[in-house]
């Protein structure tokens, strides 16, 4: 796959289903090696039927894998799951996820992705993290390099993922170390029901558009 790939367009109308799968591989080396392997695995045969992309970032710390692939539903998925040769990032904790909400802050060329990802309990506390921290990102300026931030809701009601876009991971750690996001920070660690987990930063390794 080219390296000038582009980023899933994450807002598109028709993707009524997003499945993340995550995968931790330990090496640079192993992380290429598998990155490249779900990617020919794709290749090699017609896409699917309702799926509209497939996108495969390695992390920058070397140690995992991230599919985000775009579905047009739940039932066009699950007709895949019955049918389909399985892979090596299909049944390492592919989740099932919805687009909630999204922010765009600028405009701007992505170079990185980063996430950020909460286990909570239930749909409710789903909705009321998301909001709690959009409207406290809403109160401070936005920073240099943020460009978006797309949050998204697991089927089943036990996790939020936010998929963010930066212009470089050296903006996104300039931010970090702004006193304004003191209060997302306190919403995020002590909001009750709801538990941070590791987020981790990516860049993209290739990907497949349906269209």
């Amino acid at each position: 796959m080219p390296a000038a790939d582009p980023l899933p367009d994450v807002v598109r109308a028709d993707a009524g289903l997003v499945v993340i799968s995550p995968l931790y591989v330990g090496g640079a080396r192993q992380q290429k090696e598998v990155a490249d392997e779900v990617l020919a695995r794709w290749t090699r045969t017609p896409i699917p039927q309702g799926l509209l992309s497939m996108s495969v970032f390695t992390s920058l710390d070397g140690e995992a894998l991230l599919a985000y692939a775009q579905w047009t539903d739940d039932d066009q998925y699950a007709t895949h799951l019955r049918t389909a040769e399985r892979g090596p990032l299909d049944l390492v904790d592919a989740v099932r996820y919805r687009l909630y909400r999204s922010m765009n802050d600028t405009t701007g060329e992505p170079s990185c992705v980063i996430t950020a990802t909460f286990d909570v309990d239930g749909p409710e506390r789903q909705r009321h993290i998301v909001d709690a921290l959009a409207e406290a990102a809403s109160r401070v300026e936005p920073f240099t390099g943020a460009l978006s931030a797309h949050f998204h809701l697991s089927v089943d009601g036990t996790r939020v993922l936010n998929y963010a876009e930066w212009t470089s991971l050296q903006a996104h750690d300039q931010a970090v170390e702004n006193a304004e996001l003191d209060e997302i920070y306190r919403i995020s660690l002590e909001t009750p029901g709801v538990r941070a987990t590791r987020g981790r930063a990516y860049h993209l390794h290739g990907a497949l558009h349906a269209n």
